[in-house]
């Protein structure tokens, strides 16, 4: 429960520390006397938003600081928990200071929090009924949530938000995979051409720069080749040849080394240059023939170059990346060729999720239909006890179609109520007064008290609308 909240310079309260004890606390007094303002600060300590026109104008900044009983099993606990953040045995201090420079802060048992944890931390510790709260009642969903919280079916409708979300997220990428059939046959077709056009290619990293260096060769074909045959005339063709030079002169030198070993000494210099004269003409000759065999190699060389250029500008600036865009296709295409395989899997999860969300639906259905039976007649006694004598109250659960389910399953809540007999009930929106409408509220509330989550509940203005006979019976229920 709410034991303590300490403000200062929020709004016209200077500095004001309230005490509660346990069971009920009135905050009686005059209108602008500052019952409202503590009830803001209960909304701002649980999370509400902090604003910098709620700072006394005479103050650079406002603080509230709210201690809290902290249930030992409670949601609470569990909310600190898993945020890290230690829990004293007994007592929960949470203290929102707010700037005119903007800089807001929270803290929990003084360690910095964020305004979510706090809003976290809020639904557990108390639920607060401001003078709007009565209005609210009018709208179906408002409606749907109090009959929930009386059927105790809120984790139920929780689990079964997080099935729809599951169902509407497959159900969706199966439209996606389904739309995209429309264009699936012209993306094969053009995966296809370019996987076909790259492997026909039969491109080899590396390859440009060996073309290129190869062209630059070829360029000088012509100039190669006459050089070659001058040397070719040098070494072996002229009269003058140095091959026949040297030959000669090993002989001679063979034939004196016959008489005295010295020269023939002499002359094994001359058998090694005539070897390796020898071996530069089989190296010029294997030059000169690859010359004249390939006369049209410069241009298969631009032929390919030129192809080379035409598939960078489509699928990359190398050859690793054109083959890694090849690799990549061939594979969107295998995925593509096993499309219906995939959308066939994605059918039969999104027809499991559904019939596992229908069924839920349907529990939650049975499970509302049933409350609503017992909630009706409680509520219209309470009405009855709050002066509302002849009070008729009905809560109508009705099932939409089973194609049109949400995420809080197939059923529309509406409360009736008729206040005058002869009369059949009819939705709170048009039949009741503001009087009325308070005290069904109040009705509510007193039914559902005994299924609160929180150990705090704040009413504003709870008197509204309520007569002085009433008044009595309104103190009792509190």
């Amino acid at each position: 429960m709410l034991r303590e909240i300490r403000i200062k310079n929020f709004a016209v309260i200077e500095t004001v520390t309230v005490p509660f004890a346990p069971g009920l606390n009135v905050l009686t007094g005059e209108t602008g006397a500052g019952k409202s303002i503590v009830i803001d600060a209960i909304l701002l300590v649980s999370g509400g938003r902090g604003q910098t026109d709620v700072i006394r104008s005479d103050a650079e900044t406002a603080t509230v600081e709210a201690v809290f009983d902290l249930p030992r099993g409670g949601g609470a606990r569990r909310v600190l928990e898993e945020a890290g953040i230690p829990a004293d045995e007994s007592a929960l201090v949470i203290r929102r200071e707010l700037a005119r420079s903007g800089r807001h802060r929270a803290f929990v048992n003084d360690s910095p929090v964020t305004v979510g944890l706090l809003e976290r931390l809020g639904e557990q510790l108390a639920e607060i009924h401001g003078q709007h709260e009565h209005q609210r009642l009018l709208q179906p969903l408002a409606q749907l949530e109090l009959l929930d919280r009386f059927a105790d079916a809120e984790d139920a409708v929780a689990r079964m938000a997080a099935l729809h979300a599951e169902y509407r997220a497959a159900a969706e990428e199966l439209e996606r995979l389904r739309g995209a059939d429309r264009d699936r046959a012209q993306r094969e077709d053009l995966l296809r051409f370019q996987v076909s056009e790259l492997d026909a290619a039969r491109l080899r990293v590396g390859e440009e720069e060996e073309l290129r260096a190869e062209r630059r060769r070829w360029q000088h074909a012509e100039r190669f080749s006459s050089g070659l045959a001058e040397v070719t005339q040098l070494l072996l063709e002229d009269r003058d040849a140095a091959a026949g030079r040297v030959a000669r002169a090993a002989r001679v030198l063979g034939d004196l080394g016959r008489l005295d070993g010295a020269f023939a000494d002499a002359a094994t210099p001359l058998d090694a240059a005539a070897a390796q004269i020898e071996e530069a003409l089989l190296a010029v000759r294997k030059l000169r023939e690859g010359i004249d065999a390939e006369p049209g190699r410069l241009e298969a060389i631009d032929e390919r170059l030129d192809a080379i250029a035409r598939l960078k500008r489509k699928y990359g600036d190398t050859e690793a990346a054109m083959l890694e865009f090849r690799d990549a296709a061939a594979a969107e295409l295998d995925r593509g060729q096993r499309h219906d395989e995939i959308v066939a899997a994605k059918e039969r999860r999104a027809a499991e999720l559904l019939t596992q969300l229908r069924a839920a639906a349907s529990a939650v259905s049975e499970t509302r239909r049933e409350a609503a039976g017992r909630l009706g007649p409680r509520v219209q006694r309470e009405l009855r006890e709050l002066g509302v004598e002849r009070a008729r109250f009905d809560i109508v659960v009705e099932a939409a179609p089973a194609e049109q389910i949400q995420a809080r399953g197939l059923d529309r809540v509406e409360f009736r109520l008729s206040a005058n007999p002869g009369e059949d009930p009819r939705p709170l929106a048009r039949v009741a007064s503001g009087g009325e409408l308070s005290r069904t509220m109040l009705a509510v509330e007193v039914v559902l008290a005994n299924y609160e989550r929180v150990p705090t509940m704040v009413f504003d203005e709870v008197d509204a609308g309520v007569g002085a006979r009433v008044a009595g019976t309104v103190a009792d229920k509190l």
